[in-house]
C-alpha cells in the first residue's frame, strides 16, 4: 500500500473559537497528488461511478474513489489473478474501502463473535477477520476502514448487546492492526451505539493501540449511530453533537488524525459535518438523488443567479417538458451547457439511459463545485456568512415539504 499522511491547517481564531470546522491537505507517497479536506470522495458501485464513464466524470470532483468493501466481496476469485482492485479496474487515483456502503441499509444480526457481515447483492456475506484481510490484501486500497461489529439500531439495542459490539469491534481491530501486511492507512471505527457512556469505554480501550500504530493509522469513522441506507439523508446530528465533541476532545493530541463518519450527506447536514469538524464526507448522495432524478440547484456560489428551482427539484415533472433553460441557470456542467431540461425530461420518458448519466454529470459538478466553495470561504474566514447562506435555502426546502 501506499503511504498516505494528513495535515491539519490552522484557521483565523475568528473560525475556530465558533465551531471546529477545518482545513486539512491528504498527501500520498506514490503520486504527486494532494487532496484538500473537507472534500467529497467520489462514490463507485461495481467498479464504476453509476451511469457515468470515467472520461464524462466532471474535472472539478475529487478524485478519491469510494469503493465499499460489500461491493468487491463477490469478486475475491478474480482479484487473485490480479495485481490489485486499482489495475483490475484501471483506476489510478487513491481508493478508500469503507467496511459498509452508505446507500445499502444494514439489517439487524449479521455479526458474531469470529465474524461481521455485509449486504452485496447476492445478500448478505459474512467476512470473518481472515477472509477480511484477505480481501484488503487482494484489492490494496490506499486507505481502509478496519472490520467492525456496529449492531446498534437506536430503539433495539440493549445493554448486552452494545457490550457485545464493543468486545467484538475491539477484538477485529486489533487483529487488523497485529498483521503488518494491512497495517498501513487504517480508518478506525468508533462505535458504542447512541450511548454516551459505551461509545467512551470503547475509545478509552483503544487509545493505546491508537497511540502505538498512529504512524498507521490515518483516521477515525464515527460509526454505530445508524443502520446506513436512505433513511440517513435525514439525520439529526444535532443530536450527536455531544458525542463527537467529547470524543475529538479525547483525541486532541492528535493533530493530525482524520475525522469521518459515513451518512448519505446532504448538503445543509454537510455544513452541521463541518461545523463538527469532520474532513472527509461520503460521496454516495450522488447516486441516491440521481437514482430518484433529482436535480441538486441550491446556490453555493456568488456567481449563480438567483432562481425559483429550490434547493432541489425532481425533473421527472410534466412542469418541465418544454423547458427551454438547462438544468440550472449558470452552471458550467457539460449537461447545463448542452441540453435543456426538456431534453433531459424527454429522455426520461422515453426511458434513454442518457437520462440518468446526464442527470449525474450535472449532480456531481454541483455537489464537488459545493465543496470546492466551502474550502475557499474557511480559507477567506467568510465560513460563517457561507454556512447561513446554504442552510436557509435548506430550511426554505423543509417548509415546502411539510
Amino acid at each position: 500500500m501506499a503511504t498516505m499522511s494528513f495535515k491539519t491547517i490552522s484557521l483565523s481564531s475568528s473560525i475556530t473559537t465558533t465551531n471546529a470546522a477545518r482545513l486539512g491537505e491528504l498527501t500520498f507517497s506514490t503520486i504527486p497528488k494532494i487532496i484538500e479536506t473537507p472534500a467529497a470522495m467520489l462514490y463507485v458501485r461495481s467498479g464504476v461511478v453509476p451511469d457515468v464513464t470515467y472520461d464524462l466524470i466532471p474535472d472539478n470532483v475529487t478524485r478519491l474513489f469510494e469503493i465499499p468493501l460489500g461491493s468487491l466481496v463477490d469478486s475475491m476469485k478474480n482479484l487473485e489473478h490480479t495485481g490489485s482492485y486499482g489495475s483490475f479496474a484501471r483506476i489510478t487515483d487513491p481508493i478508500y474501502c469503507p467496511f459498509h456502503d452508505s446507500l445499502v441499509e444494514l439489517r439487524p444480526g449479521g455479526s458474531g463473535n469470529l465474524y461481521s457481515s455485509v449486504w452485496t447483492k447476492a445478500g448478505r456475506q459474512e467476512l470473518n477477520i481472515e477472509r477480511f484481510k484477505k480481501l484488503i490484501k487482494l484489492v490494496q486500497p490506499s486507505v481502509y476502514e478496519s472490520m467492525f461489529d456496529g449492531d446498534t439500531p437506536i430503539d433495539k439495542t440493549t445493554e448486552k448487546r452494545l457490550v457485545k459490539d464493543r468486545e467484538r469491534s475491539r477484538r477485529f481491530l486489533e487483529s487488523s492492526l497485529g498483521d503488518k501486511t494491512i497495517l498501513s492507512n487504517a480508518i478506525i471505527p468508533l462505535v458504542g451505539g447512541q450511548d454516551k457512556r459505551h461509545r467512551q469505554i470503547y475509545l478509552n480501550d483503544i487509545l493505546s493501540h491508537i497511540s502505538n500504530n498512529e504512524n498507521n493509522i490515518l483516521g477515525v469513522s464515527f460509526e454505530g449511530f445508524h443502520s446506513y441506507g436512505p433513511s440517513t439523508e435525514n439525520a439529526d446530528l444535532n443530536s450527536l453533537k455531544p458525542i463527537i465533541e467529547e470524543t475529538k476532545t479525547k483525541l486532541i493530541d492528535y493533530k493530525n488524525i482524520l475525522f469521518t463518519m459515513p451518512l448519505l450527506w446532504r448538503p445543509d447536514n454537510v455544513i452541521h459535518g463541518i461545523d463538527l469538524g469532520l474532513d472527509l464526507f461520503s460521496g454516495a448522495y450522488v447516486a441516491h438523488i440521481s437514482d430518484r432524478l433529482i436535480i441538486l440547484s441550491f446556490l453555493y456560489n456568488d456567481k449563480m443567479s438567483s432562481n425559483t428551482l429550490g434547493a432541489e427539484y425532481n425533473i421527472n415533472s410534466k412542469q418541465y417538458a418544454n423547458g427551454k433553460q438547462s438544468l440550472v441557470v449558470d452552471c458550467g456542467c457539460y449537461t447545463c451547457k448542452n441540453y435543456t431540461q426538456a431534453y433531459v425530461y424527454h429522455l426520461i420518458q422515453t426511458k434513454e439511459l442518457l437520462s440518468r448519466t446526464l442527470i449525474t454529470i450535472h449532480n456531481l459538478y454541483h455537489y464537488h463545485g459545493f465543496f470546492q466553495q466551502i474550502r475557499e470561504n474557511l480559507k477567506a474566514n467568510t465560513w460563517n456568512d457561507y454556512r447561513i447562506m446554504i442552510l436557509k435555502q435548506y430550511a426554505i426546502e423543509q417548509e415546502k415539504k411539510e
